[in-house]
């Protein structure tokens, strides 16, 4: 069942940078939040690349997470008018690209991500694919067909996939790949990654210099 990359199409959600990652606020101005939101995008979408996924969307929730993506050369898909969960903005782009045989949804803050993670995440046999992240949530997801379940993000959301799989009587399988499990939601992430972690070269650069810890301090 395991599908070239070239059968995929990789969906990245995408908030409005500078204006998510509200629990960054104590270490990061909102300048800084939309700087870093851009260069994990980056991250992403290069790993994406480096397995060769062919076709790439990011779902915009507005007119800045719309030019994040194009500035990365890839397609927009914007959030219609009225949603406003990660869950519907996932639906309308699922249903605006067409409902591919083959969806790959990524998280936009994975600067760990790298292209064999990709690659082996796509290798599995499984209509449902999850790679979870360290906190239970859900780095990761791959659905074959892209409307082979719906999707549960929030807390726990990694469970909930295989659960929403497994009622739906889908083959599924787990997988723990770092890249995966490093997304970064609090100060506390952040710092973990920046106390030597090899991270992508967009974060990695963006990162050099920032003295994280005393920002927290100050």
């Amino acid at each position: 069942m395991s599908q070239s990359a070239d059968d995929t199409v990789a969906l990245i959600p995408l908030r409005s940078p500078g204006h998510g990652k509200t629990r960054l606020r104590g270490v990061l101005s909102s300048d800084r939040r939309a700087a870093l939101a851009g260069a994990m995008l980056a991250d992403v979408v290069t790993a994406l690349r480096d397995a060769e996924v062919t076709r790439l969307v990011v779902a915009a929730s507005g007119p800045a997470a719309a030019a994040a993506g194009s500035a990365l050369g890839v397609d927009i898909c914007l959030d219609p008018p009225g949603v406003g969960s990660l869950d519907g903005a996932i639906a309308a782009a699922t249903q605006q690209i067409g409902a591919p045989s083959s969806l790959l949804v990524v998280a936009a803050d994975l600067p760990r991500l790298t292209g064999p993670e990709v690659r082996h995440l796509l290798d599995q046999d499984a209509e449902v694919v999850v790679a979870p992240t360290r906190g239970g949530g859900t780095g990761g997801l791959l659905r074959r067909p892209a409307t082979r379940i719906t999707t549960a993000y929030g807390p726990g959301s990694a469970a909930a996939h295989l659960a929403l799989a497994h009622r739906a009587g889908a083959s599924t399988t787990s997988v723990a790949l770092t890249g995966f499990e490093e997304d970064v939601d609090t100060a506390e992430d952040l710092l973990r990654l920046a106390a030597g972690h090899q991270l992508g070269r967009a974060t990695s650069t963006l990162m050099e210099g920032w003295d994280l810890r005393s920002e927290a301090a100050g």
